[in-house]
């Protein structure tokens, strides 16, 4: 599973694709797609899709339905119990970020279906990882 920032990090070149665990599937679900079409400067938007077609090659939906943030069609119904749980140590974590949202959603698909998480955030990785799943946090 890739979050969204491991995007910006390839983009930028402060790690490359070869950095990246090999052997496996690069999974993504629509939240991280979202993320990226709302980057402002459109140059740069168009840059971090193209990386992100580059890279990812499956595509799932999201564990849980999060109003506002989920797809139709492109999310499941649970008793949202895991996905509050990685909100609440996000939120705990780093006062509550915009994105916390989004990226407990993220957390979940990883932690439920045992993948491993490809991050530069470094709370996001510690509250997978608190969770019982599995992170792979890319330095400065």
């Amino acid at each position: 599973m890739v979050d969204t920032c491991v995007f910006n990090w390839l983009l930028d070149g402060r790690i490359a694709v070869s950095d990246l665990p090999q052997g496996g599937d690069y999974i993504s679900t629509h939240v991280q797609a979202d993320e990226l079409g709302r980057t402002p400067c459109e140059a740069r938007r168009l840059e971090l899709q193209a990386v992100f077609r580059t890279v990812v090659n499956r595509d799932v939906a999201t564990e849980s339905v999060v109003l506002g943030v989920s797809r139709v069609g492109r999310c499941k119904l649970s008793d949202g119990e895991l996905y509050e749980s990685l909100r609440a140590a996000l939120n705990q974590r780093n006062n509550s970020k915009q994105n916390n949202s989004e990226d407990a959603l993220i957390a979940e698909v990883a932690i439920v279906n045992g993948w491993t998480l490809l991050t530069a955030d470094r709370d996001l990785a510690g509250v997978v990882e608190e969770h019982s799943g599995r992170a792979v946090l890319f330095g400065a």
